[in-house]
């Protein structure tokens, strides 16, 4: 049986690595933002993301996802945010991380 991907495993995940604490995993500051090519996007609706966290700018694909307070610390976090994702890494074009304008968690 394959493991399920998508933004909820990746949500999940990031959760359960974090439930021992008595604060949220999320680092509000901070997002990944992931660039696609444009052949990607028949992908989108099988891996459940949300409105809010994709969108079509220049004629691209992006992704912006929260990151674990911790992310700066971890071993490889973007091979892991692709791996839970289910991404394949030939439609992704950049990764980086940005400042965040949400205060949502």
């Amino acid at each position: 049986m394959a493991k399920i991907k998508g933004l909820e495993t990746y949500k999940r995940y990031w959760e359960d690595q974090a439930s021992f604490m008595d604060q949220s995993p999320w680092d509000l500051r901070k997002i990944l933002k992931l660039t696609f090519s444009n052949d990607f996007d028949k992908n989108i609706e099988e891996l459940k993301f949300s409105d809010h966290s994709i969108s079509k700018e220049d004629g691209k694909l992006i992704l912006r996802l929260k990151v674990p307070y911790n992310y700066s610390e971890l071993d490889d976090f973007e091979g892991k945010a692709i791996e839970l994702l289910g991404i394949d890494k030939n439609y992704l074009i950049d990764m980086s991380f940005t400042n965040s304008n949400c205060t949502n968690t």
